[in-house]
This record gives structure tokens, sequence and C-alpha cells, in this order.
């Protein structure tokens, strides 16, 4: 079943296509609809339950005529409902210029030598969408990278791509297929403004990472990490770890670092190896962090303020807005709601306010400026973005 939205107007919302089969087939059917109602480039959101083919899907994404950029994710939504199989797709009216980097996990970054481009040159200070393959194992030193080169100047909305399951496989999509351990860095023509925020709050801490590693953290107070972070949880909340339920606990208490305005970056602790925390994102070292909590009032709540500060800045500039909003939404905050995410998703349509098309993914991280200007790497939180 699709539902295709149309609108002949090129400064209102680009037409969307919503697919919940999941098929190339459909794909294929609406990359040509939507370039032939006018789109100039196409934004692709599909799920990571669909069961694409590598050579199909090469096929038909080389077969279309405009620029094809976007990631393969846990989920989807659109207008307040969550989809975990299927495809929705965005036809822009206007061109963008798509760079790619490839070996991620191999290859010396680089930000001004991408590995090719796609589209039309846009200026240097445009507005960013970026799309990161969420196994690679460089993804924060690219988002780091991208930064250092670019500076403060662009605002920037991403998320990584791939599936729940952390097996990397090819993600992102673009006219030369489907894509793995790389990256799209897609400059925008318009202006973009973003707004950032997760909910969590502060259960017990500060700790001092005394000894980490990328995204391992091994010691906390000079103790083996994972020992401090189960005593803290099991002392103050009651919860018991068994060999079992490590991530059912974690998904409930991220880890947060305290930044220099004192503001908290979430790290999601997914999996414990021995006495070690993984997460998805660095933790550095000789860093105060908390260990975080959350209630549904206020992770629901943060989904309104992201959308109403979005639109706000939005305001702030003399251009007519596109009138769409971009949401990268992080899968574990779904799982934490469980059956209430449905309330997050109304509360986004609340702060973003009526008229307005949402579009939005269930990421494996989040890419946006920081309040200091700098472009990160966060966890569990959501991300808005209005054109």
């Amino acid at each position: 079943m699709a539902l295709v939205i149309q609108n002949n107007n090129i400064y209102a919302s680009p037409p969307v296509w919503l697919d919940t089969e999941g098929t190339d087939e459909q794909l294929g059917l609406a990359l040509e609809l939507l370039v032939a109602q006018g789109a100039n480039s196409v934004l692709v959101f599909a799920c990571s339950n669909n069961k694409h083919s590598a050579d199909r899907l090469r096929s038909l994404l080389g077969a279309c005529p405009v620029p094809v950029f976007g990631g393969i994710f846990p989920g989807i939504f659109f207008e307040g409902k969550c989809i975990d199989r299927g495809s929705l797709l965005i036809g822009f009216p206007f061109a963008v210029q798509v760079d790619v980097y490839d070996d991620l996990s191999r290859a010396k970054l680089s930000i001004e030598n991408p590995a090719w481009q796609d589209g039309d040159k846009v200026g240097c200070a445009a507005d960013l969408m970026v799309f990161v393959d969420a196994m690679a194992k460089t993804t924060e030193a690219f988002i780091n990278t991208l930064y250092e080169t670019i500076g403060g100047g662009s605002h920037v909305i991403g998320g990584g791509a791939g599936s729940i399951d952390f097996i990397q496989r090819p993600c992102l999509f673009t006219r030369a297929g489907l894509l793995q351990d790389a990256a799209l860095v897609v400059k925008l023509p318009i202006p973009m403004r973003c707004a950032v925020d997760h909910g969590w709050e502060v259960l017990d801490g500060p700790y001092l990472v005394t000894e980490a590693k990328g995204t391992r953290v091994k010691t906390i107070d000079y103790l083996p990490a994972f020992q401090v972070y189960r005593d803290s949880i099991e002392r103050v909340t009651g919860n018991q770890f068994n060999k079992n339920n490590f991530f059912e606990i974690s998904k409930n208490f991220p880890l947060g670092i305290v930044g220099i305005n004192e503001d908290i970056m979430v790290r999601d602790p997914i999996q414990r190896i021995k006495n070690e925390l993984v997460c998805v994102g660095c933790v550095p070292a000789n860093t105060m962090i908390y260990i975080l909590q959350g209630r549904r009032k206020f992770i629901v709540e943060a989904a309104f303020l992201a959308g109403e500060q979005s639109g706000l800045k939005l305001q702030q500039l003399s251009h007519k807005p596109l009138g769409m909003a971009l949401a990268f939404d992080c899968i574990s905050r779904s799982l934490y709601l469980g059956g209430d995410f449905s309330d997050e998703l109304l509360a986004l349509s609340s702060g973003v306010g009526e008229g307005k098309t949402i579009v939005g993914v269930l990421s494996i991280g989040e890419i946006t400026n920081t309040a200091r200007g700098t472009i990160n790497l966060l966890n569990k939180s959501i991300v808005v973005g209005q054109l």
C-alpha cells in the first residue's frame, strides 16, 4: 500500500511517498513518480526489515535522473505513525550536492576530498544533512573531522543508519546503489534550523572516567566501570543485574558526559564486555559523568521542545520556509517508551505546529550542532530540523 501526497506549490511541503511494503518495486515506482512530479532530488528513508536486493536497487537507483540520498534505519515515522517495514521518499524541489565518503574504517579522512560527488555544487556556507553507517569504526572521528574542517557556521542534522542487531550491512542510499562503511554529507541550497533535546535526568554521580578507549569505558573512579555502574543502579533503584539482562536495564540508565556549559551529552551503554561498558559514541578519559534516568513525562516533553525550538529559530529568517520538519529520534528512546512512543510523536507534532509535514527515522546515534556550535554524535536524543 502506498500513499502519495501531492502539492504543486514549489514553496510548500514537497511531495511524500509512503510505502508500507518495503519492496524494491515500490521504491523504484516512488522514484519515477516523484521525478515526474518535478523532484530535483530525492531523500529516501527505509526500514531495516525491508527485503531489498542490493543488485536490484543498484539498477533502480542508477536509473534515477536526479540525486538520491538517505539511509536504512530501524524504523521510520510519518504523520504520527511509526513503522518498521516500508519506505518514505521525499521529492525536494531543489537539487543538492551529495559528497560521498567510503571506506570510513580504513581510509584516511579528508572532508575536502570525497570519494565522489553527486548533484549541483552548493556554496560552502550551506546547511547540511549527514548520514553515516552507524557500524563504521570511525563514525565519530568522521563527524569530528567534519566539524574541524567546516567549523560551526553550518546548521547540521543527521544520524546513524543501520540495524538494531548491530551487524554491518549496506545502509546508505546513493545513485551508485547501497553503500556500507560510508558517510554522506548533503549540502542544501536553502537554510535549515535545528534543535535537540533528550529529557534524561541525573540519577547518581558525578563520577570520573579514569580509563577509556574509544567507545569503551574501562574504569570509573579507578574501579572497573561495570562494577561502579552496577553498584550505583542496584543501590539507588533496586534493579538487579544478571548474566542476561544488561541491555534491558541499561537502556533505562544511560551515561551523561558533563560539558563545558554544564550541559549533558548522553551516551548509551549497549553492551558489557567483562567489566567494561561499550557505548554508542566515545566517552573520553578524564571526563565527569553522571548515571542518568528517565521519566516518561520529560522524555516525551523533549520531543515537543526540540520541535518548538527548531521552529522558533526558523522564524527568525526572512525566507519563505518549505514547510517540512525532519526528525532523527534515537531508537533507544522508542525502546524505552514502548507503547508510549506514540505520545512522543504527538508531542513532536504539537511542538512543530500545524500545517507542516513531519518525517523522521529511528536512528542509531543523532548528529547536530550542540549549544557550543560543535557538531557531535549524540545518543538517546531527538534532533529536529525545519526547512
